[in-house]
């Protein structure tokens, strides 16, 4: 076994990112964070649609048990 660190990359630029977008969403206003989660839930319809299609596909798709 060789005494070899690992190296990562930086983080702090993606750190202070982060920091900065919370900082931003919390000074929006309630309505504002409200329309902005009806944007978040317009965007993910479409995912949401066809994860309960595969859903139901895979439900269909199984034999049903009779007792």
């Amino acid at each position: 076994m060789t005494g070899t660190t690992a190296k990562y990359p930086d983080t702090t630029e993606i750190l202070a990112r982060k920091a900065e977008g919370r900082r931003e969403r919390a000074s929006l206003s309630f309505a504002e964070k409200l329309d902005a989660v009806d944007a978040l839930k317009e965007r993910l319809a479409p995912i949401v649609k066809a994860r309960e299609l595969r859903r139901r596909q895979r439900a269909d798709a199984r034999p049903s048990r009779v007792p």
